[in-house]
């Protein structure tokens, strides 16, 4: 895409309107922010950088101030070698400080005005190769969390990395060096922390485009919060680890953001990028984020999009935000419905756990029993956090079925667990909610009606889970509506086929008109 075309980006199958979007349209951006915010007063601070800081600072000013985030000055320092006793910004005069540096030490008085500015609330955003600057001012380092090269080693601190096996970060104290990447390939970013304000309007994983993805960062890590990682790749040249992407570190009263996206123009062009950026400025200027969440169609798991700086704020003008009347029924006619069987192929699923069979007939989806298996799950490709459900079921009479929500398998492939929206003939418990495979039982502890369900027919389901709220309806009667604290928050939804005795069976249960709507 030519750089002077500012009212596109290019992501397959997607359009883009104006920015007048972003200021119209009750709940698309809060009232704080559309109407009587003041632009962000930032400090982007340039002049050395082992990377093309005279092409990329333009863009990150650009990206910034597009549909006026913030108003931006840029301080560049002296070039390498030369006096740096004269660059001495005020930086008290500024919300935050957007660090484009890699380059040589400033004067004692700019680092010690620098630090007590970060230390007494003031915010910095850290951009890729910003984090190998400074390797041994150690303030800087704590400001930073991680960084890489310049002679960084076991000395600085540890490796941070995510651990998948262990669902959870890790901290590697072995002697190593600080810095290191492979070829610049798009990569997709994995959010591990849905509930900070940078990365709850983000989707739970995205692409970014071709770009250096950091490894073997290391450093103090004190008051590190890693946000989002990506996968290193040994085949491109990577470290085979789950690499920390964004993060956050509190230092003193001040909040830093510190992003490893952005090696290039290319890179600085990519939604992932402008889209972090934007939010974790506006972050760590002012603690909150008032932008609105940006759309999963348009920031997806499998296209990395990309366009001029005034995208991201494109994609959040048409960031589509649901709001859910609790006290009512999801409305079928709404917009936002994403459809999720095609009523022809099982594109989109995969079986886990149990022999049961599972095919398409007459734009159903057919489960049926297999002697002697365990349950068995159709399980949708992609995980769901906050949505409505919807869809129509016809089961067997004998036999006992379920849709899950929000769940997850213990190993690949294997057990299915958590919560289970149940179905089942009349009389019976369907429509209430099963922890299965969780050892906790029916969640739904109160069961008063029991003959919602229409036997030998379709019936309409819809399922509503909002935090840690979950409700159901079936053929437009509410039979759950419960609080559960303890279930996962995000997770696969699965179509299950209960297992039978050797001398049952077999049963078929169908499901029709399956859709779900991301609620935000």
């Amino acid at each position: 895409m030519q750089r002077n075309d500012r009212s596109r980006f290019h992501v397959p199958g997607y359009w883009s309107s104006s920015l007048a979007i972003l200021l119209i349209g009750a709940g698309l951006v809060s009232p704080a922010f559309a109407e009587t915010a003041k632009p962000i007063k930032a400090l982007l601070i340039d002049g050395q950088n082992n990377h093309n800081w005279q092409q990329t600072s333009p863009l990150i000013k650009e990206t910034l101030e597009s549909g006026g985030l913030c108003e931006v000055t840029i301080a560049t320092a002296p070039g390498k070698d030369e006096d740096q006793s004269s660059f001495s910004p005020n930086f008290q005069d500024y919300d935050v400080v957007v660090s484009n540096y890699n380059g040589q030490s400033w004067s004692d008085t700019t680092e010690k005005t620098f630090v007590e500015y970060i230390a007494g609330g003031g915010g910095l955003v850290v951009v890729h190769a910003a984090d190998n600057s400074f390797s041994d001012w150690d303030a800087y380092n704590r400001m930073i969390g991680l960084g890489g090269w310049g002679g960084r080693n076991e000395k600085n601190g540890p490796y941070v990395r995510w651990k998948e096996d262990l669902k959870r970060f890790t901290r590697d104290d072995s002697p190593g060096r600080g810095g290191q990447h492979g070829k610049r390939v798009p990569f997709q970013i994995v959010v591990r922390e849905r509930n900070h304000p940078i990365t709850e309007g983000l989707p739970p994983s995205f692409m970014q485009v071709a770009d250096e993805l950091y490894g073997e960062l290391r450093g103090p890590a004190e008051n590190l919060h890693v946000l989002a990682t990506a996968y290193s790749d040994p085949a491109t040249g990577g470290t085979g680890e789950h690499e920390p992407i964004l993060m956050t570190v509190h230092f003193g009263n001040g909040r830093v953001f510190h992003t490893t996206l952005g090696h290039d123009t290319t890179a600085m062009n990519g939604l992932a990028f402008q889209t972090s950026l934007r939010r974790g400025t506006q972050w760590a200027a002012t603690t909150g984020v008032t932008l609105p969440p940006v759309d999963g169609k348009v920031l997806t798991s499998n296209e990395a999009a990309s366009g001029a700086p005034t995208a991201a704020a494109e994609a959040e003008g048409n960031a589509t935000e649901i709001t859910a009347a609790m006290n009512e029924p999801p409305n079928l006619d709404a917009s936002g419905w994403v459809t999720l069987f095609d009523g022809e192929s099982l594109q989109g699923w995969t079986q886990k756990n149990g022999t049961a069979s599972y095919r398409v007939e007459e734009g159903a989806i057919v489960g049926k029993t297999a002697v002697g298996s365990p349950n068995s799950f159709l399980c949708s490709d992609k995980d769901y956090g906050d949505f409505e459900l919807a869809f129509e079921v016809n089961v067997d009479e004998g036999l006992n079925s379920g849709v899950q929500i929000r769940s997850k398998t213990r190993e690949d492939g294997g057990r299915v667990y958590g919560p289970q929206v149940e179905i089942e003939s009349t009389p019976g418990e369907a429509g209430y909610i099963y922890g299965e495979a969780t050892g906790r039982g029916w969640i739904t502890k109160e069961q008063p009606i029991k003959d919602a369900y229409q036997n030998g027919k379709f019936n309409q389901f819809r399922v509503r889970a909002i935090g840690d709220r979950i409700q159901t309806w079936i053929n437009d009667t509410q039979v759950a509506d419960i609080v559960d604290p303890e279930s996962a928050r995000e997770g696969f939804i699965g179509l299950q086929v209960h297992g039978i005795p050797k001398d049952q069976g077999p049963y078929q249960v169908r499901w029709k008109n399956i859709r779900v709507r991301p609620v935000k």
